[in-house]
């Protein structure tokens, strides 16, 4: 059934997000329904209260949303000569759907917009690129964990026997030498993984928080580091001189227990040794990593730095828990906004996020468990763990939307979508691969809400040699060229600058077209404050032969028809909107695209939209897909 009400949080429909309590802000509806009455439900001080529209146009109807909380909820009520309905998040309901459905304006809450039109690249400093030889670590060089440490020949295999000891030597001298290749990639934001000074090659057990490991070089690089202020490590001289001295005010930072045979004496991040967990249970815990005159938080954020990455986000508490998580997470967010307005805060957490996620902690979270997990399940039939499964679209499509709209519009945006991670297996090596399947899955991730990122090395097919995740998807960077899947690569650089020029890509809503067999489709809608109109469609499959799907194209009132557009040979003056349409076949790499503008005629290039693979109707579009395609459009009311 075509979508015949619509309401978003883009400028047309929510004239700007952020207000502050006791501001009214004007919303909008538009509707095809021949409504006789449109009213707005507001969740009024805990009771319901309904306020009414007003006609602003043909089908368009709008009302000042008071901004009554930090959190307001409200959701429409639409009235035809023999029907009521109710429209939320969820969709046209007869009946009210919870609150959890209904539209939430965020109060007083500015989001790093930046972020929205930013292509990240994840950096494993120690595999990506060894740029000074003489940095590199010596094999037994120094002892760590009862074991010398040891330089691995670039390319080596990763072993478990190396897992923590084995050092590749890359450094940021290597990163630096890099930086026209990821400006040629697309990227223009890099989340580095530790780069503090460490005995380990993860570097996330840090022993000075203030000094870059000198086996990576100076630190000049503007970039999202990584936060990690849940556990030091053993060799840190706060918890050195918390064991040796019970009495020192270094101590109180660490949560110790009585010492039995066999156990530690203190927590410890999993009970690994040299992880000693960090406790928020007094003050001097705060001044050091979070809010303090020179907190590490503020320290590296007055260096140049535009954000922070949060290790295990979830964990961080007091008493060895996770004890007053999210008041930690609450000082910190005002401590990086104080030193940088529009830095960048998003945590860790694999598991469902929204309570952490409400406008005064964290900017996002990693989107393991909105995102990468459900999404990575369904293309490769086994979870993270390699098991099978036999997860349905349905139910792909269920937890994507779940995820997404139980936020707000602006945290949404800001989520950080990735595939795979230093964490967690290779996305390739999960897709048994399968680069085409691949493909899809990167087709998805740029197209989906939120700030995709790449995972060094994914966007010329590098993998892992077994199964597990770490240390397997720590492979050391390839750089002999002929070795890249350049195929693969120019379709990454291809989808990157398509996210980087597309309005709806970036700050879009989300709607599902379909979840049916093996295909998962989805737009982006963006309409700017003119009125104009920009859609992206995304259609995707794993089937991996040519099949032919129907799609339900957006229409509503007096918005464009697609088929009105597509089939006009000519415009004249004011009769049709502008219009484009980006069209790939993946099977030949072909690339089309058209537009129409006022009185100018329609090319002759694209026979190919007319025939083989788009059949146009009154208000679907049907295709033969086997392979992702990308489509975004754009249109000017007149």
């Amino acid at each position: 059934m075509p979508v015949t009400a619509r309401h978003d949080h883009t400028p047309y429909f929510t004239e700007r997000l952020g207000a502050n309590k006791g501001e009214r802000v004007v919303i909008r509806l538009c509707t095809s329904l021949d409504v006789i009455q449109v009213r707005l439900k507001l969740l009024e001080y805990g009771e319901i209260a309904h306020k009414s529209t007003k006609e602003a146009k043909e089908r368009w109807f709008e009302v000042k949303l008071p901004i009554l909380s930090d959190r307001t909820r409200y959701a429409w009520n639409l009235t035809t000569r023999d029907d009521s309905l109710n429209l939320t998040m969820a969709g046209l309901h007869h009946t009210r759907k919870g609150y959890r459905s209904w539209y939430t304006y965020l109060a007083g809450h500015t989001s790093p917009e930046w972020i929205w039109s930013t292509v990240f690249y994840q950096i494993f400093p120690d595999r990506f690129c060894n740029g000074n030889d003489d940095l590199t670590v010596k094999t037994g060089e120094w002892i760590y964990n009862g074991r010398f440490v040891e330089r691995i020949e670039w390319g080596s295999p990763i072993t478990a026997d190396g897992d923590i000891h084995g050092h590749y030597g890359g450094d940021l001298d290597g990163i630096r030498q890099k930086m026209s290749y990821l400006k040629e990639l697309g990227v223009n934001g890099i989340w580095l993984n530790p780069i503090f000074k460490s005995p380990s090659n993860h570097r996330y057990d840090i022993s000075d928080y203030r000094t870059v490991d000198p086996h990576l070089g100076e630190n000049d690089i503007r970039v999202v580091l990584d936060g990690v202020f849940n556990h030091t490590g053993d060799e840190c001289q706060l918890f050195v001189k918390a064991k040796e001295s019970p009495e020192s005010e270094e101590r109180k930072m660490y949560t110790w227990k009585e010492k039995k045979e066999g156990e530690l004496e203190y927590h410890a991040f999993f009970d690994v040794p040299t992880l000693p967990k960090i406790d928020y249970a007094n003050e001097k815990t705060f001044d050091e990593f979070i809010d303090g005159k020179d907190s590490i938080t503020r320290h590296w954020l007055r260096k140049g730095i535009d954000g922070w990455r949060l290790d295990v986000a979830h964990m961080i508490g007091a008493n060895g828990t996770d004890e007053g998580n999210l008041e930690i997470h609450r000082r910190l967010r005002r401590a990086a906004k104080e030193e940088k307005k529009d830095s960048y805060v998003f945590g860790e957490r694999f598991f469902d996020a929204e309570e952490a996620l409400r406008g005064d902690g964290e900017d996002a979270s990693m989107n393991y468990h909105g995102f990468g997990l459900p999404l990575m399940q369904w293309f490769a039939r086994e979870n993270g763990e390699f098991e099978p499964t036999k997860m349905e679209v349905g139910e792909l499509m269920e937890i994507l939307w779940e995820s997404y709209h139980v936020l707000p519009p602006q945290i949404a945006l800001s989520q950080y979508n990735l595939i795979d991670s230093h964490d967690v297996p290779r996305s390739l090596f999960r897709l048994k691969g399968n680069v085409d399947k691949l493909t899809s899955v990167l087709t998805v991730l740029f197209s989906f809400p939120g700030v995709p990122s790449l995972y060094y090395g994914t966007e010329i097919g590098l993998s892992q040699w077994r199964k597990g995740s770490m240390p397997w998807c720590r492979e050391s960077m390839i750089w002999d060229e002929e070795k890249w899947n350049v195929g693969l690569q120019d379709r990454v650089k291809k989808l990157i600058r398509e996210r980087k020029h597309q309005m709806s890509l970036q700050r879009g809503s989300l709607r599902f077209l379909l979840a049916e067999g093996d295909v998962l489709a989805f737009c982006r809608e963006f309409n700017g404050v003119d009125g104009e109109y920009e859609c992206s469609v995304c259609v995707t499959s794993r089937r991996g032969e040519e099949h032919k799907i129907t799609l339900q194209m957006p229409i509503y009132g007096s918005l464009w028809s697609l088929k009105s557009v597509l089939e006009c040979s000519w415009c004249s003056q004011n009769k049709y909107p502008d219009f484009r349409l980006f069209y790939e076949n993946h099977w030949n790499r072909l690339w089309t695209y058209f537009k129409t503008c006022s009185g100018v005629a329609l090319g002759q290039t694209q026979p190919q939209l007319e025939t083989k693979a788009v059949q146009l109707y009154k208000d679907f579009l049907q295709l033969r897909t086997s392979e992702p395609t990308l489509h975004s459009a754009k249109c000017s009311e007149n």
